[in-house]
């Protein structure tokens, strides 16, 4: 009786994640992530998104040109049920820019998204937690002032990070993990 105790005890706790990983270190998370730059609308921007042995890194350069300014690293189309998260965590290092993590309900560049930017001040590896309930809702890149609502996080089919802080120039940013806890 004592043994099938413990192996439900087990089987619950295998069952019952308690957050979500996308680690890009450890479990090379990322390898199927694609990048999607402003030149889909005319843009000039550029960036590459490579896998080293410990995480992610994000780089290129924004261009303001032809009415240009964003950079975005995407997750593949798939089903994530964030609803039983409360908040996000992210360890990554960066030179100070403004990035965002995205969250989309759709594929269609029309349709509402949601962000929380995120930044640093250092170049030293650092972990910000962002609440999810914070996400604010974007159409064509134009804030809508709504906050993402809870029947929303079951319907998330894509994950990013975009730098679309209309600042020209180089950026990096070398990304650990995102977890949902």
């Amino acid at each position: 009786m004592k043994a099938l105790i413990v192996l439900l005890i087990i089987i619950m706790t295998m069952f019952n994640n308690s957050t979500y990983k996308i680690d890009f270190g450890a479990k090379q998370d990322g390898k199927d992530w694609m990048v999607v730059n402003d030149d889909v609308m005319g843009g000039r921007s550029n960036s590459t998104a490579k896998l080293s042995t410990n995480s992610l890194i994000f780089k290129g350069y924004v261009s303001l040109k032809n009415n240009g300014g964003f950079a975005s690293l995407r997750s593949p189309l798939g089903k994530f049920d964030l609803s039983k998260y409360k908040k996000v965590k992210i360890k990554f290092k960066s030179g100070g820019r403004d990035f965002a993590l995205r969250l989309g309900t759709s594929d269609l560049y029309y349709r509402p998204i949601y962000k929380h930017f995120f930044s640093s001040t250092t170049n030293d590896w650092e972990i910000v937690e962002l609440n999810l309930s914070d996400f604010k809702e974007y159409t064509i890149g134009q804030i809508t002032g709504t906050k993402i609502s809870r029947d929303n996080f079951e319907k998330i089919i894509r994950i990013g990070i975009i730098l679309s802080d209309k600042k020209e120039g180089p950026f990096e940013i070398e990304i650990d993990y995102i977890e949902f806890y």
